[in-house]
């Protein structure tokens, strides 16, 4: 895997659209956040377009992705938003993935595609964590991960998660593949699927009823390379209050079908907890202390 450059204060960071249209207070308030870490962010004004669901044209949202990752004037790339639309600009990038430079990418929910497609056709470690809308609503500790993930600070605790919840114990290595569980499962067939052999698999979701939480978990442990997954380490899936029994259920059912570790509690999700988690490196579960820890630097040297 070739790795990117942690940034440092005065780095420039460009902030891309490739998803949904962006509500521009809650962007602006992570542009803030962003400053007062010290780095300088810059996006083309194209940012804010609109074309229906999406954050304008499919060939527009291609091209800002690709300067992104190709222009000199950057250190990093950060997602201005989730929402449905990373798909549909995979096939242009992937014409252009031996022009993509290793520079740092964070974000998460639907650009759970653009970072599966990263560790394949892109060979490059990314970073699951918070998109700029989502530093408005932010938690203190997930702003301090984030800003030390982004910058290489303290990387042994940044990258050490304490307190996780057994479901089925043991301890594994494996490569971390980080995402939102409906975009793992819609990428599952495809040419960008998750690489799940030898992956220890943290996810994540938000709004989705326990029956499709159930048929999602399910369907991870039919994949044909299931037997492979090392271990699974699961976040806030958004299942509502009144349906905590079923989805408890639901995991456990997952977990002994799996026959892996599996831990609960994960800091990451669509509230205020969003760790970042670097995609693509080697990282250890261990599901009888209830602790994930990277143990591969995700940064160039």
């Amino acid at each position: 895997m070739r790795k990117p450059r942690p940034l440092v204060r005065g780095s420039v960071v460009r902030l891309v659209a490739p998803c949904g249209p962006v509500p521009a207070d809650r962007f602006a308030t992570g542009v803030q956040v962003l400053a007062g870490f010290g780095l300088v962010p810059r996006w083309d004004p194209r940012l804010f377009a609109s074309d229906g669901f999406l954050a304008g044209p499919d060939d527009e949202r291609a091209a800002e992705l690709l300067a992104a990752f190709t222009a000199d004037d950057a250190d990093g790339v950060i997602a201005a938003r989730g929402g449905y639309g990373v798909m549909r600009v995979l096939p242009a990038l992937e014409a252009r993935a031996a022009d993509l430079r290793p520079r740092l990418f964070q974000g998460f929910s639907d650009l759970t595609a653009l970072h599966l497609f990263f560790l394949g056709a892109g060979d490059l470690v990314t970073f699951h964590g918070p998109n700029v809308t989502t530093l408005a609503q932010a938690d203190p500790e997930s702003l301090r991960r984030t800003r030390n993930a982004l910058m290489g600070l303290d990387r042994e605790a940044t990258f050490r998660w304490d307190g996780l919840q057994t479901v089925t114990g043991g301890r594994a290595q494996g490569r971390l593949v980080a995402g939102n569980l409906t975009m793992l499962g819609a990428m599952m067939g495809t040419r960008h699927a998750p690489p799940l052999r030898g992956a220890i698999l943290v996810v994540e979701d938000v709004n989705e009823p326990v029956y499709r939480l159930d048929r999602l978990l399910t369907q991870v442990a039919l994949a044909a390379d299931a037997a492979g997954i090392a271990g699974v380490v699961i976040g806030e899936l958004g299942a509502r209050p009144e349906d905590t029994d079923a989805l408890v259920a639901t995991i456990r059912r997952f977990a002994r079908i799996l026959g892996r570790p599996v831990v609960t509690g994960f800091p990451a999700g669509h509230g205020t907890l969003l760790h970042p988690v670097p995609e693509g490196v080697q990282a250890v579960v261990d599901a009888d202390s209830g602790v994930l820890q990277v143990v591969e630097d995700p940064y160039a040297s």
